[in-house]
């Protein structure tokens, strides 16, 4: 999608995630559920978020929704 100024783009977008990441745990046991997703949700579409088990979809989610934090990025 291409807009030219950021009012547009805000009136046209649902959701929005730029390098989001989502780290659980510390040192060796670390696990890096998303890793720099970039992501538009259009308004007014429907969208499927799909993967295989444990890929990140629910912390995806989650971190969209405003029910978890992400390490990093921005929602």
């Amino acid at each position: 999608m291409t807009t030219t100024t950021q009012q547009a783009t805000q009136e046209t977008v649902a959701a929005s995630a730029r390098g989001l990441t989502k780290t659980y745990g510390q040192g060796d046991a670390q696990v890096h559920a998303l890793r720099g997703v970039d992501l538009d949700l259009p308004r007014g579409r429907f969208t499927a978020i799909m993967g295989p088990s444990g890929s990140g979809k629910s912390t995806l989610m989650h971190c969209l929704a405003g029910l978890d934090q992400a390490s990093g990025g921005t929602v």
